[in-house]
């Protein structure tokens, strides 16, 4: 029987380019960071925190900046979650979604209180985003190379479920390639899995997802070699920082 997956709790910092390798529609030029960070464990449950900035140059000498922050909570048996999600471009606020979810009973319960005040169920085998990493690591381990969930995290609406793909590929500890940050301790000669996630808003009558997400994926939960796919462009995140925090014992 495999060990149980084990998430280090640590800091992330990603610096975003426009990504070369596929001809951008409307987009000239891109930058931009994503800082991520994850504390807990799966006792005392899971806090995570993201903030992702990025500037676009479009035609004609458009610019397009755009800021997103989401922290959420969510229980080591992915039983209960909170969201607080904010999406602002141009400084106009876009996106505004803050609620809270209970699984029990085979159920899952959503009590949102932002865009609006609204209750509402979903299919209780939905799978939470940490919980989403956990079974894709977990796959990954016993050298399952697909798993398809779906998946709900509360944006960009807190009304949204994406049917997702990943597909996994084998370990590999080779550091050819690796940004420095992906050597420091605690990364140097960890394993890691090329993961490709596709997005598909579940009752959409499109066959191509909303976007796609491809990153190495550790086995401890940290991700470098980021790719965002959202269609008309790709950015890419390179790893510039790592910061292992501190761990609490758990024993489960």
């Amino acid at each position: 029987m495999a060990a149980p997956i084990e998430l280090t709790p640590h800091r992330a910092v990603y610096a975003l380019s426009l990504d070369g390798s596929k001809a951008a529609k409307r987009v000239e030029s891109a930058r931009g960071e994503i800082v991520y960070e994850i504390k807990g464990n799966a006792c005392a449950g899971y806090s995570v925190s993201l903030k992702q900035v990025t500037t676009l140059e479009t035609d004609g000498g458009g610019r397009l900046s755009s800021a997103l922050t989401t922290a959420t909570w969510e229980d080591g048996e992915a039983n209960a979650y909170r969201y607080r999600i904010e999406n602002t471009v141009n400084a106009d606020k876009r996106e505004d979604a803050d609620g809270m979810v209970e699984r029990k009973d085979g159920r899952m319960m959503v009590k949102a209180t932002k865009p609006k005040a609204e209750s509402f169920e979903l299919d209780g085998r939905i799978v939470l985003p940490t919980q989403h990493v956990v079974k894709i690591l977990t796959q990954a381990a016993d050298g399952d190379a697909t798993l398809e969930a779906a998946v709900y995290d509360g944006s960009p609406d807190g009304k949204k479920v994406y049917d997702t793909l990943a597909v996994i590929g084998k370990a590999t500890t080779a550091a050819e390639g690796l940004e420095t940050a992906a050597t420091a301790a605690g990364l140097a000669g960890r394993p890691r899995y090329p993961v490709v996630v596709s997005y598909y808003e579940r009752g959409s009558d499109s066959q191509s997802p909303d976007y796609i997400i491809s990153f190495d994926l550790y086995d401890n939960g940290v991700s470098r070699n980021l790719k965002l796919d959202y269609g008309d462009f790709v950015l890419r995140g390179q790893l510039t920082s790592y910061e292992a925090l501190p761990a609490e014992a758990c024993a489960k």
